[in-house]
C-alpha cells in the first residue's frame, strides 16, 4: 500500500515537472522569437543611419541615392525634401517582420498547447490507473473485514453449541436441535470460505455487473440465515417487506449490508429484544429502517458509531464487549457503493432507528 501511495506521488511530481517544463518551453520560445524580432528591426534601423551617413558624406551618392543604395539597401526607401533626402524603412518591410514574428509566436503557442494536451491526456491516464488501483485495494480490504465480521457469528454459535452438546442434563429432543442448528452454521461457513476462494482471484474484487434486485426478498433471506443467531438472542422480529421494492446493485454487497446492520440491532437489543424491519417508497428512493429498543445511541456519536473499528462500548451500553466496530462501518460503506445513503434516529434509552435509503430501480415505473 506504501508503494502505491509513493507511486501516486510520484506521478503527481512528474505530472507537475513536465507541465512546468512545457510552460518554460513556451516562454523560452515566444522570447527567442522577440528577441529575433526585435534584432531584424534594429539592423533596419542600423541600415538606415547607415544610409543617411552615406548621403550626407557623398555628393554623389546623395545625387542618386536609389541608384546608388538601392542594392545594398532594398527595404529603405529615398525622399527628395527641401533639407535633404528622407531616408525611411519600407512600411511592408516593417509589417513583414512583424507578420512573421506574430505567425511564429502563434505556431509556438499552439504547440504548446499540444504538447500540454499531451501531458494532461498522459497524466489524465495515469492519475486514472492509480485511482482504479487504489479503488481495488479498498475493495479488496472491504470485503476481507466483511468475511471476517462474517465468520465470527458462526464460529461463535458453533462454540455455543459444542458447549451446549457437552452438558450432561441436556434432553435428547435439544441435542437433536442442536445438532441441526450446528449443521446450519456450519454449512453457512462453508459457504462464506467459498465466496473468499472465489473472490481471491484480483481481477474478482473489481466491481461485478449490477443486477436487479429484489429489496424485500433479499431481506427475507439474511432473516432466514440469521435465524438461529436470532432465536438464540431471544429476539422478536417484526417485519413488513413487501416484494417488489427492486434495486440495482451487487447481491454480496447488499446482503452484507443487510446483515450485518441486522445482526447489529439484534446483538444491542434490550432485555427482551425486539427489532421491527420495514420497507416503503419515498419517491425515487426505496427506505430500509431497522429499529431496535436497545439503550440507544447519543446523538454525539452518529457519525462517530459509522467509523471503522470504532466500538462504542462504554458509551452506547449493550453488549458491546465483543464488538469489532466494523459492523456499521461495512454497512455504510456498502450502502454507499450501491449509490445509497444511511441514516441513524436514536437517543439514549430510546432505541435506535437505522434507515438504508437506496434509488428505485431505473426499469421500475415512478
Amino acid at each position: 500500500m506504501n508503494v502505491r501511495r509513493h507511486l501516486g506521488w510520484l506521478y503527481i511530481i512528474l505530472t507537475i515537472l513536465l507541465i512546468v517544463m512545457a510552460v518554460w518551453w513556451v516562454i523560452l520560445l515566444t522570447q527567442e522569437a522577440q528577441a529575433r524580432t526585435e534584432a531584424q528591426l534594429q539592423k533596419l534601423a542600423a541600415d538606415r543611419l547607415h544610409a543617411i551617413f552615406l548621403l550626407q558624406t557623398s555628393p554623389e551618392i546623395a545625387a542618386d541615392p536609389a541608384g546608388r543604395l538601392g542594392s545594398s539597401f532594398p527595404h529603405l526607401r529615398y525622399r527628395q525634401t527641401p533639407d535633404g533626402v528622407d531616408v525611411t524603412i519600407a512600411p511592408e518591410v516593417r509589417d513583414k517582420i512583424h507578420n512573421d514574428a506574430r505567425r511564429r509566436r502563434n505556431m509556438m503557442i499552439w504547440e504548446g498547447i499540444f504538447f500540454l494536451a499531451l501531458i494532461a491526456a498522459g497524466s489524465s491516464v495515469l492519475l486514472l490507473a492509480h485511482r482504479r488501483e487504489q479503488a481495488l485495494e479498498r475493495t479488496r480490504e472491504l470485503f476481507l473485514a466483511g468475511v471476517t465480521h462474517e465468520f465470527k457469528t458462526p464460529l461463535a454459535s458453533l462454540r455455543l453449541y459444542a458447549e451446549t452438546l457437552a452438558r450432561s442434563d441436556l434432553d435428547d429432543a435439544a441435542r437433536v436441535g442442536i445438532r441441526s442448528r450446528l449443521v446450519e452454521d456450519a454449512k453457512r461457513l462453508e459457504g462464506l470460505v467459498n465466496q473468499v476462494l472465489a473472490l481471491s482471484d484480483e481481477e474478482a474484487f473489481r466491481q461485478e455487473p449490477r443486477r436487479r434486485l429484489d429489496l424485500g426478498q433479499e431481506c427475507q433471506t439474511v432473516l432466514a440465515d440469521l435465524a438461529g443467531y436470532i432465536a438464540d438472542h431471544r429476539t422478536q422480529v417484526r417485519s413488513d417487506l413487501p416484494a417488489g421494492h427492486f434495486v440495482l446493485g451487487q447481491e454480496l454487497t447488499l446482503n452484507l449490508a443487510l446483515r450485518n446492520l441486522i445482526h447489529n440491532a439484534v446483538r444491542h437489543g434490550g432485555e427482551s429484544p425486539r427489532v421491527t424491519i420495514t420497507l416503503r417508497r419515498d419517491g425515487t428512493w426505496h427506505r430500509l429502517t431497522v429499529s431496535d429498543d436497545g439503550p440507544g445511541i447519543p446523538r454525539r456519536l452518529h457519525t462517530k458509531v459509522f467509523e471503522c473499528f470504532y466500538s462504542g462500548s462504554s458509551s452506547t451500553g449493550g453488549d458491546q464487549s465483543a464488538g469489532t466496530g466494523l459492523g456499521l462501518y461495512l454497512v455504510k460503506r456498502n450502502v454507499e457503493t450501491l449509490g445509497g445513503r444511511i441514516e441513524l434516529e436514536s437517543a439514549e434509552q430510546q432505541g435506535a432507528t437505522f434507515t438504508v435509503s437506496l434509488p428505485v430501480y431505473a426499469g421500475e415505473e415512478i
